[in-house]
């Protein structure tokens, strides 16, 4: 799993989720050529950071290389949105499986307080703080897996489901249904619950791949979050 911790990893976070957004407003229409010489200008980087975001961006298929063109943005649909996460949800549940006896309970009561506390906070802070539980809560189950093959392919997806996370938390209402969700299964892990723990675990991503593909046909509120990025990009510089 990407280390969103280091600095580097957070300013290619955002550089990825900016591009992701591009191409799911239809900036960046299908087939259109990315140069990283005019995305770098673009977005104010270099060109290896630039590079990097294309390269896990080709990895999830959303840019394809073409034999003496270079790279270009790939088709990208709900139907597209819908596999990723339908792959994800095999795969979290699977990692829940075995992790559910392996995950320090100090680390659950550290993610539980921290998702109560949310309530005392406002946006931005509030999406920011939840974004970094969140990767906390779902980097955990994967790693006390210890599947490295398991964590190797959740790896791959981790960027764009970053993004995701951004994307669909967007509203206080999702926001405030994600907490929900994400509190039920921190309790279900304590209780040393598997069963349970795999269910509501299955039931979020389900309700994070609808609450994606709805955001998904509303470009607008796809642009807002662009917007919103580029912002905290701003912020960090």
């Amino acid at each position: 799993m990407i280390n969103y911790g280091s600095k580097k990893a957070q300013a290619n976070s955002e550089l990825y989720a900016e591009i992701l957004q591009k191409i799911v407003t239809g900036e960046f229409k299908p087939g259109r050529k990315l140069v990283e010489d005019e995305l770098a200008q673009l977005f104010n980087v270099s060109r290896t950071p630039i590079r990097e975001v294309l390269f896990k961006l080709e990895e999830v298929g959303l840019v394809e290389r073409v034999p003496n063109q270079g790279a270009r943005v790939a088709a990208f649909t709900p139907d597209d949105v819908e596999e990723i996460y339908d792959v994800r949800k095999a795969l979290e549940c699977l990692s829940v499986r075995s992790a559910v006896a392996n995950i320090k309970l100090n680390d659950l009561l550290e993610i539980e307080q921290g998702l109560n506390e949310l309530n005392s906070l406002k946006p931005p802070a509030k999406l920011k703080r939840h974004a970094e539980i969140d990767m906390q809560l779902h980097g955990l189950i994967i790693s006390r897996s210890s599947n490295r093959r398991l964590i190797a392919y959740l790896g791959k997806l981790s960027l764009l489901i970053h993004s995701f996370r951004l994307f669909g938390s967007k509203s206080e209402h999702h926001l405030r249904a994600t907490i929900e969700e994400h509190l039920g299964i921190v309790r279900a892990l304590l209780r040393r619950d598997a069963e349970v723990a795999e269910r509501l675990l299955g039931e979020h991503i389900d309700a994070a791949k609808r609450r994606i593909i709805d955001l998904f046909c509303q470009p607008k509120e796809a642009g807002e979050l662009l917007a919103f990025v580029s912002e905290q990009r701003k912020g960090r510089n």
